[in-house]
């Protein structure tokens, strides 16, 4: 309990923090309009600017991580293990590997190689052509999901 009240009856997530901003009324006008055009509400908007303050830079292709993993809705680590996979295939967007190997090259966790790369399948970002078996490595293809 929080302040003398229980803190699911305020919707309180003791995970998430609230912060206030400071503007002007030209400002707010301001960030109001932009909200309209993108569809959005200003604290969505707001949020959205907010969300990218500690993005990585992007590499020497154009690729930030958390960007990518935002605009496909998976994780941070599914999108390294995309980018390292995706520098990797061939001509033609294939290759073939084990998800163990490809998360080692993306520096992410190999104990959840599975857990990335179905994040991946399911976004539509990774086609699954051979599934792995035993000693034979598995051929994937990746998709067009840009670098973004």
């Amino acid at each position: 309990m929080r302040f003398g009240l229980a803190s699911s009856a305020l919707g309180f997530d003791e995970r998430c923090f609230r912060f206030s901003v400071r503007c002007d009324r030209d400002m707010s006008t301001r960030i109001e309009a932009a909200a309209r055009k993108a569809g959005v509400s200003p604290t969505t908007f707001v949020q959205q600017h907010f969300d990218t303050i500690f993005d990585d830079p992007a590499d020497e292709t154009g690729f930030v991580p958390q960007k990518f993993a935002r605009h496909h809705n998976v994780s941070v680590q599914a999108a390294r293990l995309w980018q390292a996979m995706a520098t990797q295939a061939s001509a033609d967007r294939t290759i073939t590997g084990a998800a163990r190997e490809f998360c080692a090259a993306a520096k992410v966790s190999q104990g959840r190689a599975s857990e990335h790369l179905a994040e991946l399948v399911t976004a539509g970002l990774v086609t699954v052509l051979r599934k792995p078996v035993s000693a034979q490595a598995g051929r994937y293809r990746i998709e067009r999901g840009g670098a973004k």
